[in-house]
């Protein structure tokens, strides 16, 4: 920009877009789409699969992260530059961290809600997905932010 032109609206978001509030609103919608994929497969393989609470999991995890990885890259991190290859890899290295993180929330919630009179059911383990994704968002979504979309 030079000194006689004034900067347009684009050029006063941009800093806006890049801060931490407006990612990380960004980095809810998204993860909330990453959950109702993958929610959806592992209510799909425990139901109509007949797969355990366990093995029902991984494959909505898989496809959730490509998912969210197209989704962060191209909405909430859009403006940071990293090559896809790079950050493709180091966001499955934090989105691993993440998942154990997860499954270990979700395996606690299989393992108490009986102790608690809640029968593990297909129906109930959306609700076990979402306590893991909760306690995981906030590290991954530090991970993304500073290690796997810096340029």
């Amino acid at each position: 920009m030079t000194a006689d032109r004034k900067p347009s609206p684009v050029d006063a978001a941009a800093p806006a877009r890049n801060r931490p509030a407006s990612q990380m609103a960004s980095f809810a919608a998204v993860g909330l789409m990453g959950y109702v994929v993958d929610s959806a497969i592992t209510y799909a393989g425990a139901k109509y699969l007949g797969l355990s609470p366990e093995l029902a999991r991984p494959p909505g995890f898989i496809v959730a992260t490509i998912v969210n990885f197209a989704l962060n890259r191209a909405i909430t991190f859009r403006h940071a530059g990293a090559p896809v290859m790079r950050a493709f890899l180091r966001y499955w290295l934090v989105a691993s961290a993440g998942l154990a993180i997860n499954f270990a929330v979700y395996s606690a919630c299989v393992v108490l809600a009986p102790r608690f009179g809640i029968a593990v059911t297909p129906p109930i383990l959306p609700l076990f997905v979402a306590a893991g994704v909760a306690v995981s968002t906030i590290a991954t979504f530090v991970g993304f932010r500073f290690f796997v979309f810096r340029p």
